[in-house]
C-alpha cells in the first residue's frame, strides 16, 4: 500500500531540497514503504527512522540520507511487560520509541515543521504512541502531519 508523505517537501526526488524534521516508525510489515519514503528523502534531511522485527536476522541496510538515523528493536532479544509473553508483544517496542522520541522532540520551541509517518496500523500499541505523538506536537505548538 503506497501512503505518501503527507508534507509535502518531502515528495521529492531532489535529495537536494532542504527538509525539515522527520520521523518513519513501523514494523517488518512496513519495509517496503519505508525504503521507499527513504529514497524520497533529499540529501539534507534529518531525523530518525525506528523498525521493529520479530528476530535480528530480518534487519537490513536502509537507504537512510546521512542525517537520519535506523535504529532496529528487535522483539526476541527484549522482555514484555505483558507477563504471559516470552518476548516483547508485536508493536510495544515500536511504540515505546516513537513516545521516547516525542518527549524529547516535542517541546515547546522546538522546530516548527516535523514529518511523521508511523505504519503498523490497528496494533493498540501504536495506536496509543501514535496519539500521543499528535498530541505532544499539538501542544508543543508545532505542526505535524501524521500519515500511516
Amino acid at each position: 500500500m503506497h501512503a505518501p508523505w503527507p508534507y509535502g517537501v518531502l515528495m521529492t526526488t531532489n535529495r537536494q531540497q532542504p527538509v525539515e524534521r522527520v520521523l518513519v516508525a513501523g514494523t517488518a510489515g512496513d519495509l517496503s514503504e519505508i525504503h521507499r519514503q527513504l529514497v524520497e528523502l533529499p540529501e539534507t534531511a534529518y531525523g530518525q527512522v525506528f523498525v521493529e522485527v520479530t528476530h535480528a536476522d530480518e534487519v537490513r541496510i536502509l537507504p537512510a540520507p546521512p542525517r537520519v538515523t535506523v535504529t532496529w528493536l528487535v522483539r526476541s532479544a527484549r522482555p514484555s511487560r505483558v507477563a504471559s509473553l516470552v518476548f516483547a508483544d508485536h508493536g510495544e517496542l515500536l511504540a515505546e520509541a516513537v513516545v521516547g522520541w516525542a518527549t524529547e522532540w516535542c517541546v515547546p520551541g522546538g522546530v516548527p515543521c516535523t514529518a511523521v509517518w508511523i505504519g503498523c496500523v490497528d496494533n493498540a500499541w501504536v495506536d496509543r504512541a501514535r496519539s500521543l505523538v499528535q498530541l505532544g506536537i499539538d501542544g508543543a505548538g508545532q505542526h505535524v502531519e501524521i500519515g500511516g
